[in-house]
C-alpha cells in the first residue's frame, strides 16, 4: 500500500472532518425515493448495495445521505472513498480501513460507524472483505456502490448471501426530471387506477403547458441528471458521448476483459437502433457478421451495466418463449438518441414509458420481467407484477381509431385482463374493447402516475 497517498486521500476526500458539512455541488438535488430506501436499511446488519448505469447519480445520493450524517454524528464517523481513485495505492478495502483508523483512531468493530464505498465493483475479492465486518457483528454500517449490477450480484452471491440489501438507481424518471427543472408536482396517483389519473389531470391542467415544454426536453435529452449542469444542447451530445466510452470501455471492456470492443461498439449501436423492436440473437449475428454465442454474451455484458434491458414474449408456455423473438430496449433515452440521431418521437415515447413500467415492476415483484405479447397483432407491453395483468399499448397518432387497437381485442380474448391501457399524446378518455375497459391516457401523464 501507498500508505502516504491513502491517508491524503481520505483528509482530502472526506473534507466535511474539518468543515463539518457536505457542499452544496456534491449534494444536488435531493431524491428521496432513494435516501429514504438506503437510511431506512440501515437498521439492519446487512451491506447495502446501490447498483446503476454510469452516471445516473448514485455518487450524489450517496453524499446526500453523508450530509444528512453529519448533521447527527461526529463528521470522522462517515467516510467515503472510491476504488476508483485507489486502485494502485491499496491492495484491499482492509488496507484503506487501516489507514482511517490510523488516522481517526475510530475502530471499526466497535465504533458506530459509517462507510459508503464507490464503485466498489472494480476492486477484486471486495465482498470476502466486506463479510469479516459483518461475520464479526462490526457496529459499522457499509454502504458500496458499482455501475455493474451482475457483477455485483455475482459476487456477492459467493460470499455475501443474507448479508446484502441490493437498490437500484435509475436514471431520471419524468417526475424527477419535473422536479430538478424547478418545477414541483406534488399531487400523486397510481397509474392502475384510473380514476387516480383523471384527478391528477385536472389537478395540474393549469400547468399543462410548462409539463409538455418539459416533456419534450425530456424525450430530447433524457434522464441523467447532468444535464441541469450542462443546459447546451451541442454540449450535451458530446458529454453523452463521453458517457457511453466509460460506459463501455471501464464498465465493461475492462471489467470483463472484452477479447473484441469493436464488435461490442457495433452491437451498441444496433441495439441503440433497433430499441423498441423484436430481435433474435441469429438475426443479429447474422448483420454483425460474428457466432451467435459472441451476441448472447455481449448482450448479457450490455444488460449488466444496464445500458439495455430485454423484454420476453407474454405467454403461458415457457418452452415455446424461449424460441420465440424477443424485444430490446435502451434503458436511456438520451443516450439513444445519441448513438442514433433518430428523431421519431413514437420511439422515443415507448421507450421512456417501457423503462418506467419495468422500474416499477422492479419495485412491486423480485425478478420482474418486462413482456411484450405477439401473435396476428402485438401489444407493446404487457405488465404483470403478480397481481396485475395489463397490456398496454403506445399510439402516439393525433387520432386513434378503435381500428389501431385489434391487439387489444385479440388480446383479451386470451388473457381476459381486468382492464388495458393506451399511451397517447394527448387523449384521455375511456373506451369499451370487447369487454375490457381500455383507458387512454397521454404520455406525459401517465409518466407522472410511475
Amino acid at each position: 500500500m501507498d500508505k502516504d497517498f491513502v491517508l491524503n486521500y481520505l483528509k482530502v476526500k472526506n473534507y466535511w472532518w474539518t468543515t463539518g458539512r457536505i457542499d452544496e455541488k456534491d449534494k444536488g438535488l435531493e431524491r428521496p425515493e432513494y435516501v429514504s430506501a438506503i437510511e431506512g436499511s440501515f437498521s439492519i446488519e446487512r451491506i447495502i448495495a446501490l447498483s446503476g448505469l454510469r452516471r445516473s447519480g448514485k455518487t450524489t445520493i450517496l453524499f446526500q445521505i453523508i450530509d444528512d450524517l453529519v448533521k447527527k454524528n461526529d463528521p470522522r464517523n462517515i467516510v467515503y472513498f472510491k476504488m476508483d481513485d485507489l486502485m494502485d495505492k491499496a491492495e484491499d478495502i482492509h488496507e484503506v480501513i487501516k489507514a482511517y483508523s490510523e488516522l481517526t483512531g475510530k475502530d471499526p468493530l466497535k465504533d458506530e460507524l459509517y462507510f459508503f464505498i464507490d464503485e466498489i465493483h472494480v476492486m477484486k475479492n471486495w465482498q470476502t472483505h466486506l463479510k469479516y465486518y459483518i461475520d464479526s457483528h462490526a457496529k459499522s454500517k457499509y454502504v458500496v456502490s458499482g455501475s455493474s449490477k451482475t457483477l455485483l450480484y455475482k459476487d456477492a452471491s459467493e460470499s455475501l448471501a443474507g448479508r446484502i440489501k441490493f437498490i437500484d438507481v435509475f436514471p431520471l424518471t419524468f417526475r424527477e426530471f419535473i422536479t430538478f427543472s424547478g418545477t414541483k408536482i406534488r399531487n400523486t396517483a397510481d397509474f392502475q387506477n384510473p380514476e387516480e389519473v383523471k384527478k391528477l389531470y385536472y389537478d395540474i391542467l393549469e400547468h399543462k403547458e410548462k409539463i409538455l415544454h418539459l416533456f419534450n426536453e425530456y424525450l430530447e435529452v433524457g434522464g441523467f441528471p447532468e444535464w441541469f449542469k450542462i443546459k447546451n444542447y451541442n454540449t450535451w451530445q458530446k458529454t453523452l458521448e463521453d458517457y457511453l466510452s466509460i460506459i463501455l470501455f471501464k464498465d465493461i471492456v475492462t471489467v470483463f476483459n472484452i477479447k473484441d470492443p469493436i464488435l461490442l461498439e457495433k452491437l451498441v449501436k444496433e441495439t441503440a437502433k433497433e430499441s423498441t423492436n423484436r430481435f433474435s440473437y441469429l438475426n443479429l449475428s447474422n448483420r454483425l457478421d460474428t457466432d451467435r454465442s459472441n451476441i448472447k454474451t455481449y448482450l448479457y455484458y450490455l444488460r449488466t451495466s444496464m445500458l439495455i434491458y430485454i423484454s420476453e414474449s407474454y405467454t403461458k408456455n415457457k418452452t415455446a418463449n424461449e424460441r420465440k423473438e424477443k424485444k430490446i430496449y435502451f434503458w436511456e433515452e438520451g443516450l439513444r438518441k445519441a448513438i442514433t440521431l433518430d428523431t421519431d418521437p413514437a420511439k422515443a415515447v415507448e421507450n421512456i414509458v417501457a423503462w418506467h413500467l419495468t422500474k416499477k415492476g422492479s419495485e412491486s415483484k423480485i425478478f420482474y420481467s418486462p413482456y411484450y405479447w405477439k401473435d396476428k397483432y402485438e401489444i407493446d407491453y404487457v405488465y404483470d407484477d403478480g397481481k396485475s395483468n395489463i397490456p398496454i399499448e403506445v399510439k402516439y397518432g393525433a387520432q386513434i381509431p378503435d381500428t389501431e387497437l385489434r391487439s387489444l381485442k385479440e388480446y383479451s380474448k386470451e388473457h381476459n385482463p381486468k382492464k388495458a391501457m393506451v399511451i397517447t399524446r394527448d387523449t384521455l378518455e375511456t373506451r369499451q374493447i370487447n369487454g375490457v375497459t381500455v383507458y387512454l391516457i397521454p404520455a406525459w401523464l401517465f409518466l407522472l402516475t410511475i
